[in-house]
């Protein structure tokens, strides 16, 4: 892939991981556990991890989160650390899984949900000097594996079409 097709992919997976953080930020999951999402703006994640890079899955992770933390007003604040706390661990967490080469995309997703869980978990605690959440990461954790299923497989799709597109 040439330098510009390349910049080109990338700034459209910022983009759209952007926009997937964004809107669902909006979408109410009615569980009794705070703040618990599906991450779909993970299926980003995975794809750039997969087409381009580690290097290139943390800058997108990191993108995503200052933008979208930007177009909600909430820069620094609360639910920006918690965010990026959970995107640091998980991106850390799938990009050692992705070079053991013994995960397969779905294995990489659970760990990288799991891990965002714990990091969003330890975060909450630092912040709040509060350890009840810590009580709630078993459940946390169990949601966290469904959803990485999901995402994982989501991704794959979405890898496998890409290949066929190229040939």
């Amino acid at each position: 892939m040439n330098r510009t097709k390349r910049l080109t992919a990338f700034t459209m997976l910022c983009a759209l991981a952007i926009l997937f953080h964004y809107v669902e930020s909006f979408v109410v999951i009615p569980l009794p556990v705070p703040g618990f999402r599906l991450g779909l703006a993970n299926i980003i994640t995975l794809i750039t991890l997969y087409l381009f890079d580690a290097r290139a899955m943390f800058a997108v992770s990191l993108m995503r989160v200052v933008f979208a933390s930007l177009l909600q007003g909430m820069l620094f604040a609360t639910a920006f650390w918690l965010s990026l706390s959970g995107v640091l661990l998980s991106c850390l967490a799938m990009a050692i899984a992705s070079r053991c080469r013994c995960f397969s995309i779905y294995g990489v997703s659970v760990l990288g949900s799991v891990f965002h869980c714990i990091g969003q978990v330890i975060a909450v605690t630092w912040i709040y000097q509060q350890f009840f959440m810590q009580a709630l990461l078993p459940l946390l954790c169990a949601l966290g594996i469904l959803s990485g299923l999901l995402i994982g497989a989501l991704a794959h799709q979405v890898l496998t079409r890409i290949q066929k597109r190229k040939g």
